[in-house]
């Protein structure tokens, strides 16, 4: 078989893969996209921000129960696949004993807090997490390019978890289902998950090697510093609002991170696929350019017309989506839009590259730094900017990572010598002239973002023709 005939082989067969994530993806925005503002209607601002607390303090304590060990196994399966089966029993069994210490300590910050549906809601979700992080297995089927399966699962969880979101919480005293929604859907695809994986070849032997236990805990360590920064950066908002400003306005803030968080998590769809790629590809600097090249020209094409749509239009999305009790999120949306842009390219360089490519070193030092950067901007911004404060952090520390890895791999710093980047901004600065112009007459929300987005994808494509033409 020649060389160009496996390149096109194996373009269809990543092509199938990005098709199935990116529509399993897509599947879980339009479930989110009626989730989501239901939950925000149903459970008011000040009830909204205390879960959005919760779910931040469970994420930092999960850092405890796995310091990296999921993250090692993802990358090793990657890099070897079936060599790295026997490192499984050993994963877990760790991670058992890490959960264990979690879940003490969960208990103990459960004892402490004041307010009782708080409480209730630590306790159920911060050990019922655990268990479900401790049996979850999705991780094994991104490395193991198992993507249809995982995209299915994907899609078949959220349903389950909106399906019950919908029967269940039907207000502020409904609230403790929607933990047990997330449980259910979690544990029922863990479960599916492990038949697939043993349906599709997964075997190893249930021993314990001692011996090998300082090569899993030395990188995952690491990996689990990284996650720890990641978490800082990406959760302290949430606390320190809370800290500052209190619930209601901790409501108003989440709300609008959970949003940008939605948008972005189209734009990184490709990335996951893209993963055991670019772990296969850690020796050959010319194959790692081109996966960079790719993702980057994919990032930018998306990101930068949502950033600049979001801009021009938060003031009718915010209450066609979260609704009129939210509209001191049309502002904080603005200013939070850049986060598409500067988020993505640090889940790319840092949370891709890096992680992929096993230098966990580098991953570490970029997340410390937006880690750092973050807590600073945080205490710094929030007390004399209130909500428009925590947004510029949450947008520079995201900034801050994406840098600091770029520079951390040399072998890319060509990666920015694309004609995307100077097409994109051009077509968005099109795009938005459209929306100005639809929306002086109608205030429709989604006719004034098919307007943008029809006439983004026409410049788009007449600059990508030019080019091609003059090439």
């Amino acid at each position: 078989m020649n060389e160009a005939l496996k390149r096109s082989l194996l373009g269809w067969r990543y092509g199938g893969y990005i098709f199935s994530v990116a529509g399993a993806r897509t599947a879980g925005i339009l479930i989110s996209s009626l989730t989501f503002p239901y939950l925000l209607r149903r459970l008011g601002v000040e009830a909204y921000g205390q879960w959005s607390y919760v779910v931040a303090i469970c994420a930092l304590l999960n850092l405890v129960a796995d310091p990296g060990m999921n993250s090692f196994l993802t990358q090793h399966v990657a890099a070897r696949r079936q060599s790295a089966f026997d490192t499984i029993p050993d994963v877990l069994f760790l991670r058992l004993i890490t959960s264990l210490i979690t879940g003490l300590a969960v208990l103990a910050i459960t004892s402490r807090e004041t307010q009782g549906n708080v409480r209730e809601l630590l306790y159920l979700y911060g050990i019922g997490i655990l268990l479900a992080n401790l049996v979850a297995a999705d991780h094994l089927l991104g490395a193991l390019e198992l993507f249809h399966a995982r995209s299915l699962l994907t899609v078949m969880q959220q349903l389950l978890y909106a399906l019950m979101v919908f029967i269940f919480v039907r207000s502020t005293r409904n609230l403790i289902w929607l933990p047990i929604s997330i449980l259910s859907s979690s544990m029922a695809s863990a479960l599916v998950a492990w038949i697939v994986l043993w349906r599709n070849g997964l075997r190893f032997r249930a021993r314990l090697r001692p011996g090998c236990w300082r090569g899993i805990l030395r990188p995952s360590l690491h990996y689990a510093g990284s996650s720890l920064m990641s978490n800082i950066y990406h959760r302290a908002g949430h606390l320190l609002v809370r800290w500052f400003l209190g619930d209601f306005a901790l409501g108003i803030y989440a709300a609008a991170v959970r949003f940008v968080e939605i948008l972005r998590g189209f734009v990184i769809t490709g990335l996951q696929v893209l993963m055991p790629r670019i772990a296969a590809a850690a020796d050959s600097a010319p194959e790692l350019r081109r996966l960079a090249r790719l993702a980057t020209s994919i990032i930018a094409i998306l990101s930068i017309p949502l950033t600049v749509g979001l801009i021009g239009t938060a003031h009718l999305i915010v209450p066609w989506v979260l609704g009129t009790k939210y509209l001191a999120d049309v502002a904080l949306l603005r200013w939070m839009a850049p986060y598409l842009i500067t988020a993505s390219a640090a889940s790319l360089f840092s949370g891709t590259i890096l992680f992929a490519v096993g230098r966990y070193r580098a991953y570490l030092a970029s997340t410390a730094s937006g880690a750092l950067a973050g807590v600073f901007l945080y205490i710094t911004l929030i007390p004399f900017l209130g909500l428009r404060g925590a947004a510029l952090a949450f947008v520079s520390a995201e900034l801050i990572v994406a840098l600091v890895a770029l520079a951390k791999i040399p072998e890319l710093h060509g990666s920015w010598k694309n004609s995307v980047f100077w097409i994109a901004p051009v077509s968005a600065l099109l795009m938005i002239f459209a929306i100005k112009l639809a929306n002086s007459y109608t205030s429709q929300a989604m006719v004034v973002v098919l307007v943008g987005a029809c006439v983004y994808a026409m410049s788009c494509g007449w600059f990508v023709r030019r080019l091609f033409a003059q090439t």
